[in-house]
């Protein structure tokens, strides 16, 4: 393999530079690998050398192509690189496989990344990117604007009227506007996605929907389109909403050679619900101690008769007057929270057990397998035996 060394390629002046952050530099400003805050980076000359060849040879296969659409990365600090380098990496592959296939008379892609100011700009794990345009460089060729997130920072973003401004004047005169993860929020912030069907992180969703009543938030969506607006859920996700951009762009093949080449599902089965965390009984703050204790014994009971008339009865009221307060402190039906209990009862045995869905069902209180069935798929868009398949622990394998 050859002798390790630190290597740093330089960065080529029209595409976006990463580095870590972690790099020292000389005196002269030369930039060395090494160790610093628990990160090494070692690499072989064999490697580096093959890794250049292979890159100069992608850039000269993607400068075949004959036009191209410029899309946009819109970069700021703290944000999440997974929210720019899986999508980019996407439509680089793209303009690769145009060539594979001979087809260099269609558009392909340039991707550029944006910040307010040159420099560069340091994301949230600590990798800095080194931007390609500032906001005045920009000008009107754009033809896709694409809005990182940041789920811990996102909110300094949402209060910088230089960036929030940009977003809101680039806005029309670019053929799509999206936001991956949290980028929902600078959207938002911006008045672009008032009476809109969107997604975002589901972590984050209830924020999102507090904070702008006039957006429609669905967290159970991978990713989702309202006219010229493109919203997708948490960080990787951004990557099943790029890959649906170049399928409108140059359809089913060439994303499909890039889903191939990224490992990844060019349509991801289920949504975005079947990652989120389990319901808590304080998610609403219920203002009553005897509900708050309810949800608790709820939860702790799925398999029981947990009917209104029964609930009522261990509240001593009626159904009527005892479904009304429930609604009114826990925010939804006594219904639908039990549903909801007894749904992530099952995820955790499906989880954490080997026992037959037949089985969870019954002691989880659906009755039935099939009846299980139709409630994850409403809850969490797959059924039981695809989530026991992506969730379950290792030491059942």
């Amino acid at each position: 393999m050859g002798r390790l060394f630190s290597y740093l390629h330089e960065p080529s002046p029209d595409r976006a530079a990463i580095r870590s952050c972690s790099q020292p530099s000389d005196e002269a400003g030369a930039t060395f690998l090494g160790r610093k805050g628990g990160i090494f980076v070692l690499v072989s000359r064999a490697v580096a050398e093959n890794n250049s060849r292979m890159s100069t040879l992608a850039l000269s296969q993607s400068q075949q192509i004959a036009n191209s659409r410029r899309i946009g990365f819109l970069v700021y600090p703290s944000c999440e690189i997974l929210d720019v380098c899986g999508p980019y990496d996407a439509f680089f592959y793209a303009d690769a496989w145009l060539t594979r296939f001979g087809r260099t008379s269609e558009t392909g892609y340039q991707c550029v990344v944006i910040a307010a100011a040159p420099g560069l700009v340091r994301t949230k794990c600590g990798i800095e990117i080194a931007p390609t345009h500032t906001f005045h460089e920009v000008g009107d060729k754009l033809d896709t604007l694409i809005v990182a997130g940041g789920c811990l920072n996102v909110e300094e973003a949402c209060e910088d009227p230089t960036l929030i401004e940009w977003v809101r004047s680039i806005a029309p005169r670019t053929r799509r506007v999206a936001s991956i993860c949290t980028g929902a929020f600078i959207l938002a912030a911006a008045g672009l996605l008032n009476h809109r069907r969107v997604t975002t992180h589901w972590m984050f969703s209830e924020l999102l929907a507090t904070t702008f009543p006039l957006v429609h938030v669905d967290s159970s969506l991978l990713f989702s389109r309202d006219g010229n607006i493109y919203s997708s859920g948490g960080i990787t996700a951004g990557i099943d909403l790029a890959l649906a951009l170049l399928e409108e762009d140059l359809g089913q093949a060439i994303t499909l050679a890039v889903a191939r080449t990224m490992v990844v599902f060019p349509r991801r089965p289920g949504g975005q619900s079947q990652f989120s965390a389990y319901m808590k009984i304080n998610e609403v703050g219920p203002k009553r101690p005897d509900i708050d204790e309810l949800q608790a014994w709820i939860l702790g009971h799925p398999g029981e008769d947990l009917s209104v008339a029964v609930l009522a009865d261990r509240m001593a009221m009626s159904p009527r007057n005892f479904a009304r307060l429930f609604r009114s402190e826990a925010g939804q039906t006594p219904a639908g929270f039990v549903e909801r209990a007894r749904a992530d009862a099952a995820r955790c045995k499906l989880e954490q057990t080997a026992l037959p869905v037949a089985t969870i069902a019954e002691e989880c209180g659906f009755g039935n397998a099939e009846r299980m069935r139709r409630t994850f798929q409403r809850l969490f868009d797959v059924s039981p035996h695809d989530y026991r398949t992506r969730f379950r622990s290792p030491a059942l394998l």
